[in-house]
């Protein structure tokens, strides 16, 4: 019987050796498309992520254009105002209509960053546009033009301290490392 036992040794540990090469056959590529998959899903979410910046840089950028867009309206009607010319609002209604209208692309630009987030921005981006229309306001109230002065001077200074906090936090939130421990290189451009 030893022989029996010997050969059914052989074929059993035969049998094992086949199981084992058929279990590592099925079980590597399993491993394998896990890993895969894995792989797949987060350099996705790296994209997404990249992509999210880059929509929110757009989003950060277009509200200081609509900044400058406003400044260069408000201080276009700032000079009629004081020119010895302006006789009434009807006069300079294309000023205003400027003026309108920036502060409409000013608050379309908050509301974008609002939807892009992160929310603390949204909130930024609605005290900058909150700002410019006190400051169009003092120049549309029934002031002396000491009084206007004095109010357009609190406002500009309201509306500057408004948008030096929206860039700074842009730029905190545009600097966040990467997955890669980078910095982000493109950072908000400051203008005068």
């Amino acid at each position: 019987m030893g022989g029996m036992d010997q050969a059914d040794a052989i074929i059993w540990a035969t049998a094992l050796g086949i199981g084992g090469t058929l279990a590592a056959g099925l079980t590597g590529p399993l491993l394998q498309a896990r890993a895969s998959r894995r792989q797949a899903r987060d350099q996705e979410a790296f994209q997404v992520r990249h992509r999210l910046r880059d929509e929110r840089r757009a989003a950060f950028a277009t509200v200081l254009d609509q900044c400058e867009a406003f400044r260069h309206s408000i201080n276009a009607a700032i000079e009629a105002r004081m020119a010895l010319e302006w006789r009434s609002e009807d006069a300079h209604w294309e000023l205003w209509q400027s003026t309108d209208a920036a502060l409409g692309a000013l608050r379309r630009a908050a509301t974008n960053v609002a939807i892009t987030g992160p929310a603390p921005m949204g909130e930024l981006a609605d005290a900058v546009h909150a700002a410019a229309a006190r400051q169009a306001g003092v120049w549309r109230m029934r002031l002396d033009l000491d009084d206007r002065l004095v109010q357009n001077a609190q406002a500009d200074s309201a509306f500057a301290d408004a948008r030096r906090q929206f860039i700074a936090a842009a730029e905190k939130i545009l600097a966040l490392p990467t997955d890669q421990g980078t910095r982000h290189r493109g950072m908000l451009r400051r203008s005068p």
